[in-house]
C-alpha cells in the first residue's frame, strides 16, 4: 500500500538517530515489544488526523459486555441480539414522535436518505410505548436549529405527539438508585407523568451507580423550567454537576428496523471523561457496522474527543498484524516475503509510540491498512508467527520501517522524500518489481485520421509494413467494434474516446505496458485545474500566476525522482508526496511530464519560436500542402521533430504525466520484496537489501 502525511515522523527519526554507524544481522532480544497495540478506528484530531462518525454500532455472535475502563465495573443493561450503539449526548433536531413505529419509520428513511445520523428512540410515555424520530449529533444548538428546518417536512404531515423541538443533552436527576432494575422502574414512573425520562449510568469506586435523567433541554433556562415541571409532579430531582461523567441509555431501534428487537444506545458524555470498553468472550470477532462492518479481534474502547466519538480496537499485536500483512501482501505471496512484510509493518507500528493521542496507530494508510479478521489468511499469518515478536532497530531504536506497493524499479533516496538524511534507508537501489507486470500485453497509443489519440491494446493490432505519405508507421486494427482507451487499461466507468473497426489504419505513437501500480500513465491535465493543485500546496508568496503554460522536471534526486518542477519558468520545489498530491494524486514521483502544446518552431525565415508563448496564433502545414491555425485543426496535430520523432501535439496546453511505481519509494517495496523472495532471498536479506545497517532483535529468546 502507499502510505502519505509521514514527513514529520521521518524527520524527528532523521534528528535522532544520525550519530549511529552500527550493524548487524543476527537477532538479540534487547527491544521492548508490547503485548498489544492500540488501533483507532474512528478519531477526531483535529488538522492531524480525522476518522469520524455521528455513531458506532458493534453487533457481535454473542453477548457484548460494556464496563468502564479502569475496572470500576459494567453496565448491566440488556442486550437483545448481540448489539450494542453509542454516541455523543449532544444537541439533536427532534423531528417526530409518534405511537405508531411504522410512521416513525418512514420518517427515518427520508431523513437518512440526506443523513447518517437519524434515530429512532423507543420509550414509555403516559402508559404508552412511544418513537422518536430525531436527527444529527451536533455541538451547538444552533447547528442542530437548522437541521431542524432542514428536515421540517421528514414527517410529511403525520400527527406528532410532541411539537419538533431542539433536543439537547442538559436534563434534571434523579436517584442514585440501588440497581438498574429500580432505575428502570423509576424511569417509567417518570414517563407515566409525561416526561422523556432515561436510565443512566456513572461511574464510582463501588462499580455503576444508576440514575435516571429527565427530559432533552437543549438551554440552562429550558433545564430549569424542566426541573420546576418534575418538583410540580412531585418528583424529587437536582441539576447535577455539569463536569459528572454519565452514559444515558437509550431504547435504540434505528439499526434493528423492529418495534419489538431494541438495542441499547450509550450517549456518552461530551465532556470527554467517559471512556466504555466493549468485550466479547471468544474469537468470532466485534462487528463495526460503519466500518464497512469489518470484524475485529480484541476489544473496543468508546469515549468522546474533540466533541466527537472515538473508537479504539485493543488487539494483540501480533493478532493486529495478521490483519495488516493481509492486507498489505497478497494471500499467494511467497513465506519469506510474508515474513518480511510482518517485521517492517511490526517495527513501522511500534516505531511512533502514542502517535495519535489515545491510539498507536489508526486503521488506514496514514498507519498501516487494517480491516480486522477479513484480512487475515493463512500464508499471513504464518508470516507474523514465524517472526513474533521481532522488529528492527538501527542505533538501539526500533525503526520508522516505511514501504511501499511498488518502487517503480528503484528506491527512493531520503533527501527526495524528505529533505533529510535517514542513515537506515538504502538509497537508489534497484528493485524487482516487475512482476505486477506479468501476463499483461503492452498498449499503443495511436492517432486516428480525426486527431484523436488514444490507446489500443497491442493483441488487436497488427504491423503489416504500411506507411503513411509522411513514412510513418501505421497499424491495422484486426477486429470489429475495437475501443480506443483514453489510459493503456480496460476501465468499465469510463467511456472510450472512439471505436474502430477491422482493416482501420491507426499511426502508431509507441508503445506502452499496461496500466498498473507499476507503470501508469495520468492525464491529460487541464493547466488550470494542475495550477490549482500546485498552488494549494505553496505558500502565497510562492505561489504560481497563471495561466499555466509550460511545466517541466528541471531536478531529480539520486533515484530519478523529481524534486523540483518549473511551472511557467519558475522553479518550484516540494518533497515526496506533497508533489504527488499537488499534482492530482499521480501514483509516485518518479515521472516524466509530457507538454503537449510545447514545442520549438522554425519559421520560413530561420527564425525560432517558443509555444505555447502566449503571443498569437500558430499556422500549421499539413501534409495535404495546406496552411491552417491549429485552433481550427481539430483534434491534435502530429508533428515530427529533427530526428524524425513524432508526438501528438495540441494547441493549448495540456499535461500527460507518465511514471512507474506505487507509493514514496522510501524502504521497502513489497513487488520487490516479492521479487527477491522468488529469487530465493530469506526475510532477513529481503530486509537488508531495502534497509541498511540495521538489527534484528527480539522481545523475549531470540
Amino acid at each position: 500500500m502507499t502510505f502519505m502525511n509521514r514527513r514529520t515522523a521521518l524527520a524527528a527519526a532523521a534528528v535522532v538517530l544520525l550519530g549511529w554507524a552500527g550493524a548487524g544481522g543476527s537477532t538479540t532480544n534487547a527491544a521492548q515489544v508490547p503485548d498489544t497495540i492500540r488501533v483507532a478506528l474512528f478519531l477526531d484530531l483535529g488538522s492531524k488526523y480525522q476518522s469520524t462518525t455521528p455513531v458506532v454500532t458493534l453487533v457481535a455472535a454473542g453477548r457484548l459486555g460494556v464496563a468502564w475502563t479502569g475496572g470500576q465495573g459494567g453496565i448491566d443493561y440488556p442486550a437483545p441480539g448481540g448489539v450494542v450503539r453509542f454516541a455523543v449526548d449532544s444537541y439533536r433536531a427532534m423531528l417526530f414522535e409518534t405511537e405508531d413505529y411504522q410512521a416513525a419509520l418512514t420518517t427515518l428513511k427520508k431523513v437518512q436518505a440526506s443523513s447518517k445520523a437519524g434515530f429512532v428512540t423507543k420509550l414509555s410515555k403516559k402508559g404508552k410505548i412511544v418513537y422518536q424520530v430525531s436527527e444529527g449529533v451536533y455541538n451547538t444548538a444552533a447547528a442542530a436549529q437548522a437541521a431542524l428546518s432542514k428536515f421540517a417536512g421528514a414527517a410529511g404531515g403525520q400527527i406528532t405527539l410532541t411539537q419538533p423541538f431542539v433536543a439537547g443533552p442538559l436534563a434534571v436527576e434523579a436517584g442514585p438508585y440501588a440497581s438498574l432494575a429500580e432505575a428502570a422502574a423509576a424511569a417509567v414512573q417518570f414517563g407515566n407523568a409525561g416526561f422523556d425520562a432515561f436510565v443512566a449510568a456513572k461511574p464510582s469506586p463501588g462499580g455503576t451507580a444508576y440514575a435516571v435523567r429527565v427530559g432533552q433541554a437543549a438551554s440552562a433556562a429550558e433545564q430549569a423550567k424542566l426541573q420546576a415541571a418534575a418538583a410540580a409532579a412531585g418528583f424529587s430531582v437536582q441539576v447535577p454537576a455539569a463536569d459528572t461523567p454519565y452514559v444515558v441509555v437509550r431504547d435504540d431501534v434505528t439499526y434493528t428496523l423492529s418495534a419489538a428487537s431494541s438495542a441499547p444506545l450509550y450517549a456518552l458524555s461530551a465532556s470527554g471523561n467517559v471512556t466504555l470498553q466493549a468485550d466479547l468472550q471468544g474469537e468470532s470477532g466485534i462487528q463495526v457496522v460503519e466500518r464497512s462492518k469489518n470484524k475485529y479481534r480484541g476489544s473496543m474502547q468508546i469515549s468522546v474527543l474533540n466533541n466527537n466519538l472515538a473508537l479504539v480496537n485493543v488487539v494483540g499485536l501480533e493478532p493486529y498484524l495478521y490483519s495488516v500483512v493481509g492486507a498489505e501482501v497478497g494471500a499467494s505471496w511467497p513465506l519469506e516475503a510474508q515474513k518480511a512484510q510482518a517485521v517492517a509493518a511490526r517495527s513501522y507500528a511500534l516505531a511512533g509510540g502514542v502517535a495519535y493521542q489515545i491510539a498507536d496507530v489508526v486503521d488506514n494508510t496514514y498507519s498501516q491498512a487494517y480491516n480486522g479478521l477479513s484480512s487475515e489468511n493463512a500464508n499471513s499469518t504464518a508470516g507474523v508467527q514465524a517472526t513474533a515478536g521481532e522488529v528492527m532497530t538501527y542505533g538501539g531504536k526500533i525503526i520508522t520501517a516505511m514501504f511501499g506497493a511498488s518502487a517503480g524499479g528503484v528506491t527512493a533516496d531520503p533527501l527526495e522524500y524528505a529533505g533529510n538524511i535517514i542513515p537506515y534507508y538504502a538509497s537508489a537501489v534497484k528493485s524487482p518489481d516487475d512482476g505486477i507486470q506479468a501476463g499483461k500485453l503492452d498498449w499503443y497509443r495511436v492517432a486516428l485520421d480525426s486527431g484523436t489519440v488514444g490507446y489500443i491494446r497491442s493483441d488487436l493490432l497488427a504491423d503489416r509494413g504500411q506507411k503513411n505519405e509522411a513514412g510513418l508507421a501505421m497499424l491495422t486494427v484486426t477486429g470489429d467494434n475495437v475501443q480506443v482507451r483514453p489510459s493503456p487499461r480496460v476501465q468499465t466507468d469510463v467511456q472510450p474516446v472512439a471505436s474502430v473497426n477491422s482493416g482501420t489504419l491507426v499511426l502508431s505513437l509507441g508503445k506502452t505496458p499496461e496500466y498498473t501500480n507499476n507503470s501508469w500513465v495520468e492525464g491529460p491535465f487541464a493547466p488550470d485545474k494542475l495550477l490549482a493543485t500546485i498552488n494549494a500546496k505553496l505558500s502565497d508568496k510562492n505561489k504560481i500566476q497563471g495561466p499555466l503554460r509550460t511545466l517541466e522536471v528541471s531536478e531529480t534526486g539520486a533515484s530519478g525522482r523529481v524534486i523540483r518542477l518549473k511551472a511557467n519558468g519558475t522553479t518550484v520545489q516540494l518533497y515526496g508526496d506533497s508533489w504527488r498530491s499537488a499534482l492530482g494524486g499521480v501514483k509516485s514521483t518518479l515521472f516524466t511530464i509530457e507538454e503537449t502544446a510545447r514545442a520549438t518552431i522554425v519559421g520560413a525565415d530561420g527564425a525560432s519560436r517558443e509555444v505555447p508563448d502566449g503571443t498569437g496564433a500558430l499556422q500549421v502545414l499539413g501534409g495535404d500542402g495546406a496552411v491552417r491555425s491549429a485552433d481550427s485543426a481539430g483534434g491534435a496535430m502530429i508533428v515530427m521533430n529533427g530526428a524524425g520523432q513524432v508526438r501528438a501535439m495540441t494547441a493549448s496546453p495540456q499535461f500527460i504525466i507518465q511514471g512507474t511505481g506505487f507509493g514514496h519509494g522510501l524502504g521497502m517495496s513489497q513487488w520487490g520484496a516479492r521479487g527477491l523472495a522468488e529469487q530465493g532471498y530469506d526475510y532477513k536479506s529481503i530486509l537488508q537489501y531495502y534497509y541498511k545497517d540495521i538489527k534484528f532483535e527480539k522481545d523475549g529468546a531470540s
